[in-house]
């Protein structure tokens, strides 16, 4: 029995480790000055105009950028390379602190709950110009170039972090795109448009939120990574292995680990099944989206070790 570990080396990613992280603190810097820029802007305003559903989403831009802030914090960390402490790297770091982002979600989702309570109780509306509506245009302009250019940067680095802050960023557009409806039904005379929007941009928040922990959970928890059956007809594809099983997986969107086992020749000498089972893992790594490490344990295909319900094709073999 002989364990083949195979490392995800430099050449099969499209970027170095430094030099993503230098990537993806450019564009969390970014988008951190044009959050911060859009926040003053919406909040002055919103407060100066009394409209709650304006201060609301000036305050969720101002967390966006406190967010990035957090991000920059984690990404620091994550970008360590391996230790004696963190054999397998930092990137999890990258994971929690997406989970810091959506507590600065909730956090907002309390401040406009507040202000909601409080316009009900209180009653009035906002009296809304030419210069709130324009102020709303150039932030959904901006919202949307983050949005597309963050998914972009996300799914060209494999950023869990990154792909949070653009989940963010795109509850913070719909935001914006409620806020000018909100505009449009007050100067139409329907004066509790205010209070309704800023309740229902409340739920985009708790479901962007929720949509945050849900993702890490599955990464912190060791939830499956990549599809096994995937994995399998990648390993059984390379000539020479006649069985694969005990096919697990794991990590995030940056990199994920996989193990498995595959049953070659009892009578091959080690040699011959070093080479099949570092055919296996490059055919594995190859076949996933993301950057794989991946262990090959080797055993022979006996009676003891196949296992029929995992891929083994007796006919297949004997032929």
């Amino acid at each position: 029995m002989s364990v083949i570990t195979r490392p995800t080396t430099e050449t099969n990613v499209r970027l170095t480790n430094g030099d993503r992280a230098h990537r993806l603190r450019f564009v969390l810097l970014t988008v951190l000055g044009l959050n911060v820029a859009v926040a003053v802007a919406k909040l002055v305003l919103g407060l100066a105009l009394g409209s709650l559903a304006m201060t609301a989403d000036g305050l969720h831009s101002f967390l966006d950028g406190a967010s990035n802030v957090v991000a920059l914090i984690g990404l620091a960390v994550a970008a360590r390379p391996p230790d004696a402490d963190h054999p397998y790297g930092h990137q999890r770091f990258e994971t929690l602190t997406s989970l810091a982002i959506a507590g600065f979600m909730l956090l907002a989702l309390f401040g406009i709950l507040s202000g909601a309570w409080n316009r009900f109780q209180e009653g009035g509306s906002p009296e809304i110009g030419a210069l709130a509506f324009a102020v709303m245009g150039v932030t959904i302009a901006v919202n949307v170039t983050v949005v597309l250019w963050e998914r972009r940067e996300a799914s060209r680095l494999a950023s869990s972090l990154l792909l949070a802050d653009a989940k963010h960023t795109f509850s913070d557009l719909l935001v914006s795109v409620s806020v000018v409806a909100s505009f449009v039904l007050v100067a139409l005379g329907v004066t509790q448009a205010d209070l309704v929007i800023s309740l229902f941009i409340a739920g985009l928040i708790a479901w962007g939120a929720w949509t945050i922990v849900r993702d890490a959970s599955l990464t912190l928890t060791d939830g499956v990574a990549e599809e096994p059956h995937h994995i399998e007809q990648a390993a059984l594809a390379v000539s020479g292995v006649r069985g694969v099983h005990a096919v697990r997986s794991r990590g995030g969107e940056g990199r994920i680990w996989v193990d498995l086992h595959i049953q070659v020749d009892p009578h091959m000498n080690v040699e011959e099944a070093h080479e099949i089972a570092s055919a296996v893992a490059k055919r594995v790594e190859d076949s996933s989206e993301r950057r794989a490490d991946v262990t090959v344990h080797i055993e022979p295909a006996t009676g003891h070790h196949l296992r029929h319900e995992r891929g083994y094709d007796p006919e297949r073999d004997s032929a």
